[in-house]
C-alpha cells in the first residue's frame, strides 16, 4: 500500500518524465552534433559570456559533453520545472497533465536542447528559477519572518544562478509570477492593493537577484565577450524599433515564425476566446486582459533590443509556460461533458508537437551524417595522396565554406541551428571543423595558428579548384589545404 501511495504522490512527475521522453525519443537515441557542440570545454568555457552557472554544470561537474546523457539529464529537469509550474499555477488532476504535455512538446525547447554544450545547464537553471519563485511565492506573505527571509535570499540566489547559466532565462521567473498573478484575479479574497505590493516586492526581489548576477560575474568572469554580446544590438535593422518588434510577434503568435512553431496559433485562439469571458464574468475584465496581454508580450520581449535581425527561436525561453497555461485555462471553463472533444484536440496538438520536433532532429540527423560523409571523404584522400602527411608536425587550413545548395535538400525552412551544417557555419570556421574532425574520431588534425606558415601558402589557394575535386586538396610547404569554397570564411585568429 505504501508503495502505491507513492506511486501516486509521483505520478504527474513519472507522466512528465516519460512524455519527455517520447518526444525526444529519436534525439536520444540516434547522435548527431549541432553546431557549437564540436567545441571542447575549457577551463573558460562560457566565462567570457558571463554564463559561470554553464561553465560549472558544463566543465566543473560534467567535464565535458556525454551524448544521450547530456540530453537525459535535460530532460529529466525540465520534467521538474513542468510539475513544479502545475503546482505553482494550482493545477489539479487532468489540467495537470495536459498542462506538463503541452509545456514539454512545444518545439521551442528543441531548439535549446539541440545545443549539446546546455543540454542540462539550460535545464538546470530553468528548475532552479521556478523552484526560486516557488520559493518566494511561499515565503512572501511574511517577509518579517527569519525563516521566511532566509528562505528568499536562497530563492535570490536560485535566480541569480538561473541568470549565471543562460541570461535569457531571467524571463521563466518573470512570466510564472505574471501568470501566478492572473490567477489570484479569479480568487474571492482578491486584493488589488495588498497583490500589487507583493508585485513590487517580487519587482524589488528581482531586481537583487540582477545585482547579484552582476556581482558574481564581476568576481567569477573575466571582461565579457562585447563582441557576442553587443552584436545583437549593432545590427542595422532598418525601420522603427517598434514596428519591427510587433511584426515579429505578431508573427510568432500566429506560429509563422520558426519551423514548429504553428501549434502556438492555438494559444492566440485561447488567448482570444478567455477574452470574450472576461467581459461575461463578473469583475476586475480589464485586469485579466491586461495580465492577458502581458503573458502573450513577454516571452518574446527579449526581441524588441535586438537589432541586427538575428532572432533566434533559442531566445523565448518562456514561451512554454504561457502556450501550456493559457490552453489548460481555457479547458476548465469548458463544461465537464464537452471535455472529451477538447482533450481529443489536445491530443491532437501534441502529437503534432512530436512530429515537429522529431522531424528538426532527424533533419539534423541527416545533416549531420552528411557532414560526417565529407569529412570521412576528405581524410581519405589526404591519406592517399600523401601517405607520409603527419597530423601532429603539418597545419591543416580548410579555405571557405560549401555551398548553401550542398544541404538544401537535408535542411527544414526556418529550422535556425537545425539546418546548420560545420562546413558553412560562419563562412567556413578553421576551429569548428577542425573540431568536428576530432570529436567524431575522423582524424585529429593542427589549427593552423602560425602566421608564417600561413603566409607562405595563401597565394597557392586561388588557382586551386574546390571540393569535391580531388586537387581541391594540397600539400603546400608545411600546410595541407583543403580548398572547400572561393571565399574565405572566418579569420584565423593572427588575422
Amino acid at each position: 500500500m505504501e508503495k502505491q501511495h507513492l506511486f501516486s504522490k509521483f505520478q504527474l512527475q513519472f507522466f512528465s518524465v516519460f512524455i519527455s521522453f517520447i518526444t525526444y525519443g529519436f534525439a536520444l537515441t540516434n547522435y548527431s552534433l549541432t553546431v557549437d557542440s564540436e567545441s571542447p570545454a575549457f577551463a573558460d568555457y562560457s566565462l567570457g559570456l558571463g554564463r559561470w552557472g554553464t561553465n560549472l554544470v558544463r566543465y566543473r561537474i560534467f567535464e565535458g559533453l556525454l551524448p544521450y546523457f547530456t540530453l537525459l539529464l535535460g530532460l529529466f529537469f525540465l520534467s521538474l520545472s513542468a510539475v513544479e509550474l502545475s503546482k505553482i499555477f494550482r493545477l489539479k488532476g487532468i489540467y495537470a497533465y495536459v498542462f506538463c504535455a503541452l509545456f514539454l512538446t512545444l518545439p521551442q525547447h528543441a531548439y535549446q536542447l539541440a545545443f549539446t554544450m546546455q543540454a542540462d545547464a539550460v535545464p538546470i537553471g530553468f528548475f532552479c528559477s521556478i523552484l526560486g519563485l516557488s520559493l518566494f511565492i511561499k515565503n512572501i506573505q511574511n517577509p518579517k519572518n527569519l525563516n521566511s527571509v532566509l528562505m528568499l535570499f536562497i530563492a535570490c540566489l536560485l535566480i541569480t544562478f538561473t541568470i549565471s547559466i543562460y541570461q535569457a532565462l531571467i524571463f521563466i521567473p518573470v512570466t510564472g509570477y505574471v501568470v501566478y498573478f492572473f490567477i489570484n484575479i479569479y480568487n474571492e479574497t482578491f486584493n488589488l492593493k495588498k497583490e500589487f505590493i507583493k508585485l513590487c516586492y517580487f519587482i524589488l526581489f528581482m531586481i537583487v537577484a540582477v545585482i547579484l548576477y552582476y556581482i558574481s560575474v564581476k568576481i567569477f568572469c573575466p571582461p565579457m565577450e562585447g563582441g557576442y554580446l553587443s552584436s545583437y544590438t549593432s545590427g542595422g535593422e532598418s525601420g522603427n524599433k517598434f514596428v519591427n518588434f510587433y511584426n515579429l510577434w505578431v508573427d510568432n503568435i500566429r506560429g509563422d515564425f520558426f519551423y514548429g512553431d504553428k501549434t502556438f496559433l492555438f494559444t492566440s485562439i485561447a488567448a482570444l476566446l478567455l477574452l470574450v469571458t472576461f467581459f461575461k464574468e463578473k469583475g476586475n475584465a480589464l485586469l485579466k486582459s491586461l495580465c492577458l496581454l502581458i503573458m502573450l508580450v513577454i516571452p518574446f520581449l527579449i526581441s524588441f533590443p535586438i537589432t541586427n535581425g538575428s532572432h533566434p527561436p533559442r531566445l523565448y525561453v518562456s514561451s512554454s509556460i504561457i502556450f501550456g497555461f493559457l490552453i489548460v485555462h481555457l479547458m476548465r471553463k469548458v463544461k465537464e461533458k464537452n471535455i472529451q472533444p477538447v482533450l481529443l484536440l489536445v491530443s491532437l496538438i501534441v502529437f503534432a508537437n512530436i512530429y515537429f520536433i522529431t522531424n528538426l532532429f532527424y533533419s539534423n540527423y541527416k545533416i549531420f551524417n552528411h557532414d560526417l560523409t565529407i569529412a570521412k571523404k576528405m581524410d581519405n584522400i589526404i591519406q592517399n595522396k600523401y601517405p607520409d602527411f603527419n597530423p601532429n608536425i603539418s597545419y591543416v587550413y580548410f579555405y571557405g565554406a560549401l555551398p548553401e545548395s550542398n544541404h538544401d535538400k537535408l535542411k527544414l525552412p526556418n529550422s535556425d541551428v537545425f539546418g546548420g551544417s560545420l562546413f558553412r557555419w560562419d563562412g567556413g570556421n578553421n576551429w569548428r571543423i577542425i573540431n568536428f574532425f576530432r570529436v567524431n574520431d575522423v582524424a585529429y588534425y593542427k589549427f593552423l595558428d602560425d602566421k608564417d606558415a600561413y603566409n607562405k601558402v595563401k597565394d597557392s589557394i586561388p588557382s586551386m579548384p574546390k571540393w569535391p575535386n580531388p586537387e581541391s586538396i594540397k600539400k603546400v610547404d608545411n600546410v595541407m589545404i583543403i580548398k572547400i569554397g572561393d571565399t574565405e570564411g572566418a579569420k584565423l585568429p593572427f588575422q
